[in-house]
């Protein structure tokens, strides 16, 4: 008898204990389920980051939130997209979405559509890029103005459709941001060896000057808008940057990183004026 209700005990109490376990896992997933808080852009932000290397695109995002806002990046001509992780990461960290296309000639390879505003249709999107990355950014700009919160620009080169850069007043003729209520910021270097003066000044006509922030980064070299910046790169370069120190060259990266960021939120927050 004793053994009898022993195990009856024994069978009630696995039972219990399997029903706990199936409600410890009903709870987990509806867990799962469920979405993930929006980013707060009111306030400073310091999430875990995560980063998608994938076929198309090098994704940073942060972890735990669902970012509203982000940015497409374009590379510099033969730049890996590696050569950017410093920005991705410092913008993931603050709750942005950064993009890095896998695309080396942005510009002479441009796509008709941008897979990313495809893939994330909910998040507002920021355009950018770097020397003729930048030129492909303003293009995307053109076209997409809807999904365009604003162009970030570093050192940017223009092309027209042939692949010939620009360096007077026919730009206008390719680029008509230059009447759009675009709010843009453009980073130039100090150094740079790599832009001519003219072409320096025709990517400037390409954005609404009423809406545009300039910041010259001072000491600073065209290339070290990424780190494919070690000295024989720069020497190809027409001596880019006259021999940048590397702390000189993180010291502009870090320029980079904070200008970018207080840009970027001052839109997001609805607080860019000029």
């Amino acid at each position: 008898m004793l053994q009898f209700f022993g195990k009856q005990i024994m069978k009630k109490r696995l039972s219990l204990l399997l029903t706990a376990i199936f409600a410890f896992l009903l709870v987990a997933l509806a867990a799962c389920d469920k979405p993930l808080p929006e980013v707060d852009y009111g306030k400073d932000n310091d999430f875990e980051t995560s980063i998608e290397d994938g076929e198309d695109s090098l994704i940073f995002s942060p972890k735990g939130a669902t970012p509203a806002a982000g940015l497409i990046f374009y590379v510099g001509t033969m730049i890996s997209e590696q050569n950017y992780k410093y920005l991705g990461e410092a913008l993931a960290r603050e709750g942005y979405l950064a993009v890095f296309p896998k695309v080396m000639f942005a510009f002479y390879n441009y796509r008709d559509s941008e897979p990313a505003l495809e893939r994330f249709k909910d998040v507002r999107f920021f355009l950018g890029g770097h020397s003729q990355g930048g030129g492909a950014a303003i293009r995307r700009a053109q076209e997409d103005p809807e999904r365009t919160e604003g162009l970030i620009l570093l050192a940017p080169l223009c092309f027209d459709y042939d692949g010939a850069m620009f360096e007077g007043d026919d730009v206008k003729d390719f680029y008509n941001v230059a009447d759009a209520e675009i709010p843009s910021l453009i980073l130039r270097a100090e150094g740079d060896r790599v832009l001519s003066a003219a072409q320096t000044a025709a990517s400037s006509m390409c954005v609404n000057k009423a809406f545009c922030e300039e910041h010259e980064i001072s000491p600073g070299a065209h290339m070290s808008f990424s780190t494919a910046d070690n000295d024989s790169v720069l020497k190809f370069f027409n001596n880019d940057g006259d021999g940048i120190s590397e702390q000189d060259k993180k010291a502009q990266r870090d320029a980079t990183v904070r200008f970018v960021l207080a840009f970027m939120k001052r839109v997001t927050r609805g607080e860019f004026m000029l």
